[in-house]
C-alpha cells in the first residue's frame, strides 16, 4: 500500500459526472505530474485528497502520522498580516515547540536539581532540533530568495497582493512546511524560467513525496517519474516523464485502435452469420444462431478510444515580406532610474522566429510594445519592412466591448453570418452555449481563445505574441503549435513556456539585467551559452607591458598559502562550535549562539574554499 491510495473515487456536480471510478497509489518520493484538460477535474481530485470536498463514492487513504500541504489556485486569505508572516506561518509548529522549550528553560533555572524536568527539556530540545529550529532562518532565505519574492511584496499586506503575487507567497510557505507530501496546484504558474529551474532543483532533492499540476512539458519532463492523465472522467497512469508519456500514450493509442478494429471484424462476421443462420429458419440453424449470439454477449467489447476536442487553428499567410522585417538601432528605455536596456541593436529577417526572454519585470512587454510603436523610446529608432503586416496578441487580453456575446464579437469584427461565425467558434472550443457568453465573464483562456480567432484570421505575415501560451493546456498549446508551424511568416515571441521555445525559436533575445544579448539558437542552445557565460571564468586579458612573472609568481603561492592556512583554521573552528553544541545540549540561549556562530563559519568556509579554487584554476593556468 502506499502513501495515498486513491480507490475507485467518482464525484458528481449537478448531474455532470467529473470523475468515473478514478483509482491511483502514490509511494513514497513519487513525483507524480497529474495532468488533462483544464475542467478535466485534477483540481477537484486534489481537493478530494486534501479533504476539502468529500467524493461520491470510493475512498482515499493517507498513510498513518502523514503531513500533508496543498497549494491551491486559489489562495486563502490572511488579513492584517504581511507576506513575510504568511509565509513564516509554516514555522507554527516549531514555534510552539520553542516557547515549550523556553517555559521548561525557565522553570529548570528555579529547579536546576529536578530530573523530570532535564528530562522535558531533553525532549523538547531534541523535538525543536528535528523539526529543523535553528535552521529557520537559513530555509526561509534559501526559498524566498529561489523564488525571487522581493522585500516590496514581503513586506506588504498579503491580502492587498494580485492573485499571481498571492500564490507565489503561499508556495514559499508550503515548500518551507516541508511536508511528507507535497499537493502543488500549478505550482510554476506566475513564476519565470529562473524561478521554475530553480524550482526544478529544489523538487528533485525534496525528501517527500510530491503530486502536481502543471501545462508545462519541459517542467514536467524534468520533475516527473511518473504521469496520471485525466481523460474522459477517468486517470491513467503512465511511467516516465512527459516525453515517455507522449511516446507511451501513442503506443497505446495505436495498439487499442488495432484490437478495436479486429474485434470489429470478428464481431461483423459473427453477426452475419447469426442472420444467415437465422435466414435459413431451420431449428438446427436456429439453435446455432443463438449459441453464437450467446456468445457475442460474453464478449468484453472493447471501445473506441473517443478523443476529446481540440482547437482546430489555422493561420494565413500574405506573401513574404521584404527580407528586413524589423530593425532596431540604439534602442534605450527606462522608467525613472530603472534602465530596462541601452543601446539594442538587432536585425529580424523574413522567417525569422525570435524568443524574447527574462525574468519577471525585465522589460520584455515594454521591449514588444516599442517595436510595435504603442509605447515610446526614450533614445533610438525602429523600422519596420515594408510590406509587413502584423498581428500582436498581448499577455492581458482587452477587448473593447465586453458587454458583447462571443458570437456577437465575431459576427461583428469578421463580418460573418452567425453560421459562418458558429462554426469558427467551433473550432476554437465555443460551443454551445458557450456562444452566448459575454466576454467580460471569460476566463483568461477563454478571452485568449477569442483573441486567438481574431487575430489569425486575418492575413499577416509577422506573428507578435505576448506569452501565448498563458492560460492554455497542454492539448491547446500543442494545437497552437501545429498552427503556427505551418505558418510561413515570421514571429516575435515572449514565453516562458521553455518547450514551445524549444520547439520554434532560432534565436533568442534576452533581457536581463538592463543588457540585452542575442542567442542564435533554441532553448537549450541558450541554456548552454548562458550557463558557459555564468560559470567559466572571463579569460586574462593581455597586456602591452611585459608582466613581472617572477614576482607575479611568488605573490600568487605567498596568497594560496595563506588562504590555506584559513581553511584549516577555520576547519578547527567549527569542530570546536560543534564540541561547544554537544557540550552545551541543555543550555538554550547558549545553543541559540553557537548555532548562528557555526552557519556564519561555515559560510566564511565556503566562501574561502571557492577563493582557493580560482587561485588554483590560476596558478595551474
Amino acid at each position: 500500500m502506499g502513501l495515498i491510495d486513491i480507490d475507485n473515487v467518482s464525484i458528481s456536480y449537478g448531474g455532470d459526472t467529473v470523475l468515473d471510478g478514478v483509482s491511483l497509489e502514490v509511494f513514497n518520493k513519487d513525483r507524480i505530474a497529474l495532468i488533462g484538460r483544464n475542467g478535466s477535474g485534477k483540481t477537484t481530485l486534489f481537493n478530494i485528497i486534501a479533504g476539502k470536498i468529500k467524493q461520491d463514492t470510493g475512498s482515499i487513504t493517507i498513510g498513518s502520522g502523514l503531513t500533508v500541504s496543498y497549494l491551491n489556485q486559489i489562495p486563502p486569505e490572511h488579513q492584517g498580516m504581511s507576506a513575510k508572516e504568511v509565509i513564516k506561518t509554516a514555522f507554527d509548529d516549531i514555534r510552539k515547540v520553542e516557547k515549550q522549550l523556553e517555559g521548561a528553560y525557565k522553570r529548570m533555572q528555579d529547579n536546576p536539581e529536578n530530573s523530570m524536568l532535564i528530562k522535558e527539556y531533553g525532549i523538547l530540545h531534541d523535538k525543536f532540533e528535528f523539526l529543523g529550529g535553528y535552521n529557520t532562518t537559513e530555509k526561509y532565505g534559501k526559498i524566498v530568495k529561489g523564488l525571487e519574492i522581493p522585500d516590496r511584496i514581503l513586506e506588504s499586506d498579503f491580502s492587498l497582493l494580485s492573485g499571481g503575487e498571492k500564490t507565489t507567497v503561499m508556495l514559499a510557505k508550503v515548500l518551507l512546511a516541508g511536508p511528507d507530501i507535497l499537493l502543488l496546484d500549478e505550482p510554476t504558474n506566475h513564476l519565470d524560467m529562473d524561478a521554475v529551474s530553480w524550482l526544478e532543483e529544489y523538487m528533485a532533492d525534496y525528501r517527500g513525496t510530491i503530486v502536481f499540476t502543471s501545462h508545462d512539458r519541459y517542467f514536467i519532463d524534468r520533475a516527473a517519474n511518473r504521469v496520471a492523465e485525466l481523460e474522459n472522467k477517468k486517470l491513467i497512469l503512465y511511467s516516465g516523464n512527459f516525453t515517455a508519456y507522449k511516446k507511451e500514450k501513442q503506443h497505446r493509442e495505436e495498439r487499442n485502435l488495432k484490437l478495436y478494429e479486429k474485434q470489429q471484424k470478428e464481431l461483423d462476421r459473427l453477426n452475419e452469420t447469426v442472420m444467415r443462420m437465422r435466414n435459413y429458419a431451420t431449428p438446427k440453424t436456429i439453435h446455432i444462431a443463438k449459441t453464437i449470439e450467446s456468445r457475442i454477449s460474453r464478449i468484453d467489447v472493447i471501445e473506441k478510444a473517443s478523443k476529446e476536442k481540440n482547437m482546430h487553428l489555422s493561420l494565413k499567410g500574405t506573401g513574404k515580406a521584404e527580407k528586413e522585417v524589423l530593425k532596431a538601432d540604439n534602442l534605450s528605455k527606462s522608467f525613472g532610474e530603472n534602465i530596462l536596456f541601452k543601446n539594442v541593436n538587432f536585425l529580424i529577417r523574413s522567417g525569422d522566429r525570435v524568443a524574447v526572454i527574462g525574468p519577471n519585470g525585465a522589460g520584455k512587454s515594454s521591449f514588444i510594445k516599442i517595436l510595435i510603436g504603442e509605447m515610446e523610446a526614450d533614445h533610438g529608432d525602429v523600422r519596420i519592412g515594408r510590406n509587413v503586416k502584423y498581428a500582436y496578441l498581448e499577455q492581458d487580453v482587452k477587448f473593447k466591448h465586453g458587454e458583447r456575446t462571443v458570437l456577437d464579437e465575431v459576427c461583428q469584427e469578421l463580418d460573418m453570418t452567425i453560421s459562418a461565425a458558429r462554426n469558427l467558434l467551433g473550432k476554437y472550443l465555443f460551443t454551445g452555449d458557450d456562444v452566448f457568453k459575454k466576454i467580460e465573464v471569460l476566463s483568461g483562456g477563454e478571452k485568449s481563445r477569442l483573441r486567438l480567432l481574431l487575430e489569425m484570421k486575418e492575413s499577416v505575415n509577422l506573428l507578435i505574441l505576448d506569452e501565448p501560451t498563458n492560460h492554455l493546456d497542454i492539448a491547446s498549446r500543442e494545437e497552437l503549435e501545429r498552427a503556427i508551424s505551418d505558418f510561413e511568416g515570421t514571429m516575435l515571441f515572449i514565453s516562458h513556456d521553455r518547450q514551445f521555445i524549444n520547439n520554434f525559436a532560432d534565436t533568442v533575445f534576452e533581457i536581463r539585467n538592463s543588457e540585452f544579448s542575442i542567442y542564435k539558437g533554441n532553448y537549450d542552445y541558450y541554456l548552454a551559452r548562458h550557463h558557459e557565460k555564468t560559470n567559466v571564468p572571463e579569460p586574462v586579458k593581455r597586456s602591452d607591458q611585459k608582466p613581472n612573472r617572477g614576482k607575479n609568481k611568488r605573490k600568487s603561492v605567498f596568497t594560496l598559502r595563506l588562504t590555506e592556512e584559513k581553511i584549516k583554521e577555520l576547519e578547527q573552528q567549527i569542530d570546536m562550535i560543534e564540541n561547544s553544541i554537544q557540550e552545551n545540549s541543555t543550555d538554550y540561549e547558549m545553543l541559540e549562539k553557537l548555532s548562528v556562530e557555526l552557519e556564519e563559519t561555515k559560510s566564511e568556509l565556503e566562501a574561502t574554499y571557492k577563493k582557493w579554487m580560482e587561485m588554483t584554476d590560476e596558478e595551474n593556468s
